[in-house]
């Protein structure tokens, strides 16, 4: 029990983090530069207090690692803003979904037989379903939507990689410790942060303001980051990754209830999508852990 708990502590730091970020506002690469930020402290803090020993595996696995999720979360930002945070998130979080449940059932061993198997389909094909029906909420940027954003919709579903490696690098590391791991990970998150801001910001400023807003914010990513990490040692990478995704559910009704966010679908479509995105995991879980 106690593990399913902690596993659920990213979920609700991440559910709430959409709702803190309406506050502060800011660019993509604002938001990603500050969430990194964040992060690094956190991680440096906790370095210093534990000084846990990072072998030249863990280093590199783990940066390798956060260069994916900087890759990842820099192309949601992106999508936000331009297609809206209501076509967004079924791509983003099915394709996550999908790609980290598969690896961590079928190439990291975590499925043993035929039966955990189907049951982990059936999972994942329910929490698929639970995206689409009931986190469509309209973005208020965004009504429309054509041929011109075809290129946004690729820019989602490439950077969505990244989330993969994010979460499978950790588990390539034999005998894993969170604690040492957090550090380079999140070396990795800043650096290709730092890579992205020259490479796609070279025209525009940044607004030290919101970044600086920001990083208050990435200090909540770190600490959610941390606790992933452990999660995935204690639950394994399909339990660490679906038990994160409750943040939806978050993230959904604090969007409903707290931003008076209008619905493209009715509540009852909204409260069955949840439903199932519950359900879904709870199989993934029970019937395969």
């Amino acid at each position: 029990m106690m593990t399913i708990l902690i596993g659920l502590i990213p979920a609700i730091i991440w559910g709430i983090m959409p709702t803190i970020l309406y506050y502060v506002k800011g660019s993509a690469i604002e938001q990603l530069l500050g969430t990194t930020f964040g992060t690094l402290i956190v991680s440096i803090i906790v370095f210093v207090y534990f000084k846990p020993q990072i072998n030249l595996t863990t280093g590199m696995f783990s940066l390798v690692s956060g260069i994916g999720w900087s890759i990842g979360q820099y192309g949601q930002y992106w999508a936000y803003q331009r297609i809206g945070v209501s076509r967004t998130f079924p791509i983003s979080a099915g394709l996550q979904i999908i790609g980290n449940t598969l690896i961590g059932g079928l190439v990291f061993g975590e499925w043993q037989g035929s039966e955990q198997f189907v049951f982990g389909v059936i999972g994942i094909t329910t929490t698929v379903v639970g995206l689409i029906i009931g986190n469509m909420t309209r973005s208020n940027k965004l009504e429309t939507d054509g041929n011109s954003h075809k290129i946004d919709y690729l820019i989602l579903i490439l950077t969505t990689v990244g989330y993969w490696s994010y979460s499978a690098f950790p588990k390539l590391i034999q005998n894993g410790n969170a604690v040492a791991e957090l550090l380079p990970q999140a070396v990795g998150m800043t650096l290709m942060a730092s890579i992205l801001a020259v490479m796609f910001n070279r025209n525009t400023g940044l607004h030290f303001n919101k970044i600086r807003l920001n990083t208050l914010v990435g200090t909540l990513f770190g600490v959610a980051a941390g606790t992933y990490l452990l999660s995935m040692s204690l639950n394994g990478l399909v339990n660490a990754f679906l038990l994160s995704q409750m943040n939806m559910v978050i993230a959904t009704l604090l969007g409903i209830g707290w931003l008076k966010e209008k619905l493209v679908v009715g509540m009852l479509r909204v409260l069955l999508g949840l439903a199932f995105i519950f359900v879904g995991s709870v199989v993934v879980i029970v019937m395969t852990g």
